[in-house]
């Protein structure tokens, strides 16, 4: 028993332990998976009111136009409904 502890504990088996490890990078932690692909974005739902109001337009100039594109919102909004399946590519 003692002699397989000290066989175990020996430098020249810590030394073959290192030359199989030599030249291999090993991570300090491991890689997180990709993140799953959306099923249904609602990046398209109001996009042209969100425009507007993403825009660097003074807010007394969003106004008139927020007049004209929710009514465009609500006409466009089962094709936007439809689009939410088919997200846009990530960057």
């Amino acid at each position: 028993m003692v002699l397989l502890t000290w066989v175990a504990a020996s430098p020249i088996v810590a030394d073959e332990a290192e030359d199989e490890d030599r030249g291999r990078l090993r991570p300090t932690y491991e890689p997180r998976p990709p993140p799953e692909k959306d099923v249904y974005t609602t990046d398209y739902l109001f996009g042209i009111t969100r425009a507007v109001s993403e825009s660097t337009l003074v807010p007394a100039a969003q106004v008139p136009l927020y007049i004209l594109t929710v009514p465009l919102d609500i006409a466009f909004l089962p094709m936007e409904a439809i689009a939410g399946f088919f997200p846009r590519e990530s960057n």
